[in-house]
């Protein structure tokens, strides 16, 4: 019985131990958080406004309406797409691992987002309610000239903040796609790299 009962307090000061490393690993991979704040609502900027085409397929039109709902994606909304790692890493492969692993740790929990979008078009902010009226009419009549609405998890970032990797669905009736995009800094600004579809319809 003492021999187990070492064994076990041995296993659980293990445990703790590569806990904390991991946990000492994360933070020092992990970039400034106010810095991190800032240049999220830059990369969801920077993935929207070159799709305001008003083309079926787009996120929207630059005379009408953006809706993004208010609450990023957490684990619970995506956890069936951990299985989708290794098409995410064979379709976008400049993605390392930490980022990845990143990705899922800052999604543990949702975030409220802001009115810090840098968008040609009008937008708003829906809250689970009022996207929970779509496809029905509340939902036309409450964001008139809107494509559906968005949904984006928190960005995941690199270290030095030049390569960012988030998840996001555009839910538009008959259309939509849900994706992971990996975006790069170019010469001051956000530019997609690479996309992987999740689902497309």
């Amino acid at each position: 019985m003492g021999h187990s009962n070492r064994l076990m307090r041995w296993a659980v000061i293990a445990s703790a131990a590569i806990v904390a490393i991991l946990l000492l690993t994360l933070r020092a991979l992990c970039p400034d958080a106010d810095r991190v704040e800032s240049e999220q609502y830059a990369v969801y900027s920077a993935y929207i406004e070159p799709n305001l085409t008003g083309e079926s397929h787009d996120l929207g039109d630059r005379s009408g309406l953006v809706v993004i709902q208010e609450n990023t994606i957490n684990r619970r909304g995506y956890g069936s797409l951990f299985s989708s790692t290794r098409h995410v890493k064979a379709n976008i492969p400049q993605l390392r691992g930490s980022v990845l692993f990143e990705l899922f740790i800052t999604n543990l929990l949702d975030e409220r987002l802001e009115r810090r979008f840098h968008l040609s078009a009008k937008y708003e902010l829906g809250t689970q309610q009022e996207i929970n009226l779509y496809p029905f009419e509340q939902f036309t009549r409450r964001f008139p000239d809107s494509y559906g609405y968005l949904t984006f998890s928190r960005v995941a970032f690199n270290r030095d903040l030049t390569k960012a990797f988030f998840y996001t669905e555009h839910i538009c009736g008959l259309c939509g796609e849900g994706k992971y995009v990996f975006m790069r800094k170019v010469n001051g600004n956000w530019v997609v790299e690479r996309t992987a579809s999740t689902w497309i319809s």
